[in-house]
């Protein structure tokens, strides 16, 4: 442990001994007002990331800018002067001191083994993507509430999440006025290190996103907390029926064997030409602008537009 690493525990332990704002921040508590509006706030998750910049709100440090540019694709994008703070899982505590926030959002399943050295360097909210109690689709549009209040852009929030449900009713209007009346989906993702595929189950936010607009997952795998399952081909047989909506680049080493694959080849949705690229940089673990843009583009590949 470095020497700053030593102090930032001693300070925190001193300052959760005084003071009773040192609390955890999850789903059941409401009030996450403050008197003063933030205004340098650290990311270190990808999707408050995506939350700030729909606010307009530029962070002044991000966990793994390059995993946040490589894999979420919406406008505006991260300006070049914001501060890399390490990765996701492991930050750098002394980087995000160095940057004097004050306010720093995180994730509980991440960040709560650090959430007292955070709390030392400026107020810190720890939020659950994954409840138990709450859809995943609920605890994004909540979340995105919250850190509107608490960075003074409430009328802005509400403004971006009335843009995606606009975006949610154009797109079913236009499936419905259209001949595509398969309603039924599969949603996967290929990996570039395995040749197993992600399949998405009724738990996941890209799902309960999908379904807004009257599409049914077709998918019935074990729920899982992070709202997908990992297959191999043998899963498809009984789902061939589906369309099936698949992020992957249009290299990926494991979809190209796949194509080559007689089972493969023998699936309904394959055979019928039902299978639906949606790029490889969809990003589904995000928040209100990932999710207009995945219906944006769920919509063009269904119809073709």
């Amino acid at each position: 442990m470095s020497r700053f690493s030593r102090r930032q525990f001693l300070i925190t332990a001193l300052v959760c001994a005084a003071a009773t704002s040192c609390t955890r921040q999850n789903q059941s508590q409401s009030n996450t007002t403050s008197s003063t509006s933030a205004s340098r706030v650290v990311a270190l998750e990808w999707v408050y990331v995506e939350d700030l910049l729909a606010l307009g709100i530029q962070p002044v440090g991000v966990a793994d800018i390059r995993g946040y540019k490589t894999f979420v694709d919406i406008e505006p994008t991260l300006a070049e002067t914001v501060v890399d703070v390490g990765t996701r899982q492991e930050p750098s505590l002394e980087a995000i001191a160095q940057l004097q926030p004050d306010f720093i959002i995180g994730t509980q399943l991440r960040h709560e083994a650090i959430y007292d050295a955070l709390s030392a360097i400026a107020p810190t909210l720890l939020f659950n993507p994954y409840p138990d109690a709450l859809s995943q689709f609920d605890e994004m549009q909540q979340t995105f509430r919250a850190i509107a209040e608490r960075v003074d852009r409430r009328d802005a929030g509400e403004a971006v999440l009335r843009q995606m449900q606009d975006t949610f009713k154009t797109a079913s209007d236009r499936l419905r006025s259209t001949k595509q009346t398969n309603r039924a989906f599969i949603l996967g993702q290929f990996n570039e290190t395995t040749p197993q595929i992600r399949l998405f189950t009724d738990n996941a936010m890209a799902v309960q996103i999908l379904n807004q607009i009257g599409l049914e997952n077709a998918w019935k795998g074990q729920i899982d907390r992070f709202g997908f399952n990992t297959v191999g081909i043998e899963a498809f047989p009984k789902i061939e029926q589906a369309n099936f909506l698949y992020i992957a680049a249009d290299n990926n080493t494991h979809l190209k064997q796949l194509q080559e694959n007689p089972v493969w080849k023998g699936l309904k949705f394959v055979q019928e030409k039902r299978l639906y690229s949606i790029g490889a940089e969809t990003w589904v673990f995000g928040g209100p602008k990932s999710a207009q843009l995945l219906i944006e583009k769920v919509t063009t590949a269904l119809l073709g537009k």
